[in-house]
């Protein structure tokens, strides 16, 4: 808008000197004077200067238009707007003519919310003009005020002046239906494709709507002859199965969806067909087979997009193959280093795999590519804790917590923190995790758990610990390891044959669990039958059991 009214102002320089009525010589010099100095304090934005000098030019000729534009604009730009107002109206009613005057004061009634004088504005100034902006400015008044109405038939005075333009046509297609008169939309979109039938992009608009509204056969139609001329047009393929899968016609579905991969389609409505495609099953026993068939032409087009290897990896993880899942994850991270999703299904395999050497170096990689990104330092506390490297774990939890930009993070990086800091002896800052956890979730079932657990095993507090656990059983009854951690610290208060209960409850979900069969025969020992406990403790051993403290329970067959 500057830039705008200051190549208005040079044009007023030259049209002040012949626009001026009678005045006598010292008038004259007086008014040229203060207009000019006016215009220089406006140019350096010194707004109140040029204010009073404008002013006091029209003291001595209220008449000039060019003042009182210059007038305006300085009010307008001092955020004067009333004010401003007032000296437009007076510009134009005194040089009606002018378009620059017009369109400012349209835009001060645009301002000051004066929707339906603007648009009487462009009305007359249209009429002394023939300048179609002023229709233009007049359909985007419309559309502000919601008259959809009146904003079709600007479009169709437009129209008049441009013949047939696309851009008008989608407006009042858009308006239309949005008035809810679909058959007026579908007849503006017919009269453009009869006079533009080359046009390939509206006719499959057309063809859209004709679906839309139960015109099936004039749809198919229209698809046709968009992919006669255009073979590879990949939206009206797409558009086609989404016809042949409502019909069941699965080859032709197939067919279609395939066309439409093979095409330079926008990589975003292939991913939009697959993400709805592959978790359908709709081709029954050959699914899959299917998909991946799919996945590869569209890697074949798209090779330069992480979107295809992505897929592939994902049809791998149905198949619970997690190797071949990461592989394909990885190499959407070779064409996109920065492709989030691909990097946290890449941990998910690690973990899935049991490869945590390979979790620890992933997580590495993420925490340099997404350094404010929590889960990298969830799981890198967890590759390091199952890798018996405790030090790196606390470490990596503890910057994380700094990175948490939401409660959901927080709580999993606190207990996370909370778990590795046991493991490294240092209890304080194992209970302040918890508790902080339980700060911001007092009903957090796995921190209440754990809680109780950790403080059991070192025979802390241990009314406190079966107050937790029993509020974890609350919210989460059936929980096999919650049921094992309240049956553990029974059995540390004492409480055999009720400790008994509660590890019987948890070992029908948790039958191979060591650590829950190794306090099962603890529990059984204290009730006296120690040949049912060393049985217990044997089978922990089997199933991985390796505690020097389980050692000693199956050589000499008593708890030390």
């Amino acid at each position: 808008m500057i830039r705008f009214n200051f190549l208005l102002f040079l044009f007023l320089l030259f049209a002040h000197s012949f626009a001026q009525p009678a005045m006598s010589e010292k008038d004259r010099l007086s008014f040229d004077k203060l207009f000019f100095d006016g215009n220089k304090e406006k140019i350096i934005k010194n707004y109140e200067e040029a204010e009073k000098h404008f002013k006091a030019a029209l003291a001595i000729n209220q008449s000039s238009a060019d003042v009182n534009f210059q007038l305006a604009f300085v009010l307008y730009s001092n955020k004067k707007r009333d004010e401003a107002l007032n000296y437009a109206e007076k510009a134009v009613k005194l040089a009606p003519e002018n378009e620059w005057y017009a369109k400012f004061l349209i835009n001060c009634f645009k301002e000051t919310s004066q929707v339906n004088e603007a648009i009487a504005q462009c009305e007359r100034s249209f009429k002394l003009t023939k300048n179609i902006d002023f229709l233009n400015l007049k359909a985007d008044l419309q559309l502000r005020k919601g008259d959809y109405t009146n904003a079709v038939k600007t479009y169709d005075q437009l129209e008049k002046y441009f013949g047939s333009n696309e851009n008008y046509t989608l407006q009042k297609e858009k308006l239309y239906l949005i008035l809810n008169k679909p058959t007026n939309a579908i007849k503006e979109l017919e009269k453009f494709v009869a006079n533009n039938p080359d046009n390939t992009t509206i006719k499959g608009m057309l063809a859209d709507l004709y679906l839309n509204y139960k015109q099936q056969d004039k749809a198919i139609k229209l698809y046709s002859e968009i992919l006669l001329v255009e073979p590879k047009n990949g939206y009206a393929a797409f558009s086609l199965a989404d016809y042949y899968k409502s019909k069941n016609d699965l080859e032709k579905y197939y067919e279609m969806v395939k066309l439409g991969m093979a095409s330079r389609v926008d990589p975003n409505a292939k991913l939009k067909m697959l993400s709805i495609l592959i978790p359908s099953k709709v081709f029954g026993s050959d699914h899959l087979k299917k998909c991946d068939a799919l996945v590869d032409v569209f890697l074949e087009t798209n090779a330069n997009n992480p979107e295809p290897y992505l897929f592939k990896g994902d049809l791998f993880l149905q198949q619970s193959d997690f190797e071949n899942a990461r592989i394909w994850y990885i190499k959407a991270t070779e064409v996109n280093p920065s492709e989030l999703v691909a990097w946290d299904q890449i941990i998910v395999c690690d973990q899935q795999l049991s490869k945590f050497d390979w979790m620890k170096e992933d997580c590495k990689r993420m925490m340099e590519l997404f350094p404010q990104y929590p889960a990298p330092y969830i799981y890198f506390g967890v590759a390091c804790k199952r890798l018996g490297k405790i030090e790196e774990s606390l470490n990596s939890s503890r910057l994380g917590i700094t990175f948490a930009t939401d409660e959901e993070s927080l709580i999993s990086l606190l207990l996370n923190l909370g778990d590795v800091a046991f493991h490294s002896n240092q209890f304080e800052l194992s209970d302040s995790a918890f508790e902080a956890v339980l700060a911001l979730s007092p009903d957090n079932s796995l921190a209440l758990n754990n809680y109780a657990y950790f403080l059991s095993l070192r025979n802390k507090d241990l009314d406190k610990a079966e107050n937790l656990s029993k509020r974890s059983l609350v919210f989460d009854p059936t929980n096999a390891a919650s049921l094992d951690t309240y049956g553990w610290i029974l059995f540390m208060k004492g409480d055999y044959e009720q400790a008994k209960v509660q590890i019987e409850k948890s070992l029908k979900s948790f039958e191979n669990s060591a650590e829950v069969l190794e306090h099962y025969g603890d529990v059984l020992f204290k009730l006296g039958q120690k040949d049912a406990a060393l049985i217990q403790w044997k089978k922990a051993a089997s199933l991985g059991g390796n505690s020097p403290a389980l050692t000693r329970k199956i050589e000499t067959g008593i708890i030390p």
